[in-house]
């Protein structure tokens, strides 16, 4: 089985929860960006660009990612919980994979621990593309707990 690993980090902590995690797997991983970048404040970046793109729907232009999702059988997706569910370069993402037919496994961080947030995210990335099989991963959890949960994915 081929695994990969797909995130989005606009203040690097996902991106250094997949490194720290990718150590025990060594799995592909590519990074969803936008297009045009976020702003580099704080404020202009939540309270302007991602809420109105989390209220109006919008699907971002993201860069162009050096993969074939197809050539995977699962992908572990990461992200930050920004306005209850997840940052809409993913939505552009998820939308652009058609009909994969593998499975995505979600993984959420965020500053608080909310159990909604995540039921928020895995309903919205279902409502971009019911024809995906999405399972729940964790949400806010250490590397360790991570790492023993992805073990438990891959050896199934």
């Amino acid at each position: 089985m081929k695994t990969l690993i797909v995130y989005f980090s606009w203040s690097n902590n996902t991106k250094k929860l997949v490194e720290a995690i990718n150590k025990e797997f060594n799995f592909d991983v590519v990074r969803v960006e936008r297009e045009v970048p976020y702003s580099n404040d704080y404020n202009t970046c939540a309270y302007v660009e991602a809420k109105e793109e989390v209220e109006k729907k919008i699907f971002p232009k993201i860069k162009k990612l050096e993969i074939d999702a197809n050539d995977y059988d699962k992908i572990l997706l990461f992200f930050p919980i920004w306005w209850y569910t997840f940052p809409m370069p993913i939505a552009t993402f998820i939308s652009s994979l058609g009909d994969y037919k593998g499975e995505i496994v979600v993984f959420a961080n965020s500053y608080t621990n909310d159990p909604q947030y995540m039921i928020n995210a895995n309903r919205d990335l279902k409502n971009i593309n019911p024809n995906i099989t999405f399972k729940e991963g964790l949400f806010n959890q250490s590397v360790k707990n991570h790492i023993d949960f992805i073990n438990g994915e891959i050896n199934n």
